[in-house]
Parts: C-alpha cells; sequence; structure tokens
C-alpha cells in the first residue's frame, strides 16, 4: 500500500505558515506531491526534506528560481498506476481546466492538477481528476490536500481540511 500526500497553491514562504496538522500528515506520507504555486523556494527545498520522496511541478505564478528547479508537468508510476501532475503554468480561468489539461498526459490513471483553489474530484474518460485545494485558508476556501491510497484494491482518494 502507498500513501500518496498531494497539496497545491501553498502561496507561503515556509512550512511553518502551514497547519503543523497538515505538516504532520505530509511528513508521514510515502509520496509529496505538490502541484505548483509555491510562492517561495524556501517551500519547495523544506518539502523535499520532508517526505521520503517528494514530487512537484512549477505553477504559472511561481518565480524563476522555482521554474529552474522544476519541470511544468511530471509523470511517476505508483503500484502501476500511472500519475501525471501539473499546474497549468499558461494561468487562465478555471472553467473547461479538465479539457486542457487532459490534452497534456496519454496513458494516465490519475491527472493531479492545481491553480483553481477549488478541491475536485472527477473521473473523464476513465482518468481521475484531482485538485487537492489550497494548502492554506482563505476567506474563500479552508486549506486541504488529497490523501491518495493505492494497493492491490484500487484508488482510494479522501479530501482533508486543515485548520
Amino acid at each position: 500500500m502507498t500513501r500518496i500526500i498531494v497539496i497545491s497553491d501553498t502561496h507561503v514562504r515556509s512550512l511553518k505558515e502551514l497547519s503543523q496538522e497538515l505538516v504532520n500528515t505530509l511528513s508521514e506520507a510515502d509520496y509529496v506531491v505538490h502541484c505548483g504555486d509555491y510562492n517561495n523556494i524556501v517551500l519547495l527545498h523544506e518539502l523535499r526534506c520532508l517526505g521520503k520522496r517528494f514530487i512537484g511541478v512549477y505553477g504559472n505564478i511561481d518565480p524563476r528560481e522555482i521554474r529552474d528547479e522544476l519541470p511544468a508537468k511530471t509523470v511517476f508510476e505508483v503500484e502501476g498506476r500511472r500519475i501525471g501532475v501539473i499546474h497549468p503554468h499558461w494561468g487562465g480561468p478555471p472553467w473547461g481546466i479538465e479539457e486542457d489539461i487532459a490534452k497534456e498526459f496519454e496513458g494516465v490513471d490519475i491527472i493531479l492538477f492545481g491553480h483553481t483553489h477549488d478541491t475536485c474530484h472527477k473521473t473523464i474518460d476513465s482518468v481521475v481528476f484531482f485538485n487537492p485545494g489550497q494548502a492554506y485558508p482563505s476567506f474563500r476556501n479552508p486549506a486541504s490536500a488529497g490523501i491518495i491510497t493505492i494497493d492491490h484494491k484500487g484508488i482510494q482518494i479522501e479530501i482533508r481540511t486543515f485548520e
């Protein structure tokens, strides 16, 4: 069994600005996946040191120093499942975003994405699209993360909110 914690749109300078409960959850993951818009290179480096394995992409507002260290999109495999990760670095409105994102990947089972700050969990043409929302609380949305468990039984996805 593999446990993946997915976050996006942190928009903070360091882990100290995120919920301690979220940081603890991240530290217990087999994989920590960040779907872009870190806002600060310090946070990227802290996340790389936190989990057993880190996967990340840059977002549309990330500075050059983050873009130099991360790809715009990536694919990794866990327990025979291919997982795409992207943050629409081209920006733009949130409606219809899944169609644009789908064009970026072939042969994946799950696409993890950020940008909208809203959680999303839906299946389109047998591909699971998942956005964990934003990892910081705001007037609009609570802090949230995705918890994905993959094992021989399949894929389980949970969205958890944090104070």
